[in-house]
């Protein structure tokens, strides 16, 4: 398998590189072996692996790599209505890039300043800086949420608002340990996830959009 990075890791890659090179040349062994580790695990860290997006036209797959915290009903203040809210906590162990669930229309984008608190804690969904996206799909709208955490410090967006984007496009990526959201109309879609549930972005099913029949049903 071929490997892949994250541009946004060029520049991390390179300067510990440099370093390393550096520190072993002064013959400070112990530095430029600390330094190889931590090559490594950058290396690990800004993987960017293939993913496989479900053929099945009423797929919603998981914006992110990560544990699931929570599934719950709120009254979503983003979308004006009742929605599911999935949390999703992303260690510094899983893929850091994030995905969209469904195909749509970016309609919204707005960057929020805040805190950096634990991002595996429910305060950091309210209190931490984020980023969030609504999308116009045919029939309804959804959102997704970035939010950095207690390491996690810079948000990185790829996608543009009235940009079209198709089912487990790329749309950013956080660095280093965060929280993605994504809050759905309760109306529009069955659930097929369940809390600490592990998910990968853009492969797993968090759940299936209604038919007439089936919501009628």
């Amino acid at each position: 398998m071929k490997y892949k990075c994250v541009k946004e890791g060029y520049n991390i890659l390179i300067a510990i590189t440099v370093v390393m090179v550096i520190s072993f040349l002064l013959k400070w062994f112990l530095l430029s072996k600390l330094l190889f580790l931590f090559l490594l695990f950058s290396l690990y860290f800004f993987r960017d692996p293939d993913r496989y997006v479900p053929l099945l036209e009423n797929a919603v797959v998981s914006p992110a790599d990560g544990k699931v915290l929570e599934i719950k009903e709120i009254f979503s203040e983003k979308l004006q209505e009742e929605c599911y809210k999935i949390s999703i906590f992303m260690s510094i162990f899983d893929v850091h890039i994030n995905r969209a669930p469904f195909k749509g229309k970016i309609e919204r984008k707005k960057y929020s300043p805040g805190k950096f608190f634990n991002a595996s804690l429910d305060k950091a969904s309210e209190h931490n800086e984020k980023m969030t996206y609504i999308v116009e799909c045919n029939e309804f709208r959804y959102s997704v949420t970035q939010i950095a955490g207690l390491i996690a410090r810079r948000i990185v967006s790829y996608v543009h608002e009235n940009e079209n984007i198709e089912t487990g496009d790329k749309i950013g990526m956080i660095k280093f340990g965060s929280r993605a959201e994504l809050e759905i109309p309760v109306s529009q879609i069955s659930i097929n996830i369940s809390e600490g549930q592990q998910v990968y972005a853009g492969e797993t099913v968090v759940g299936t959009l209604l038919t007439e029949d089936t919501a009628k049903g």
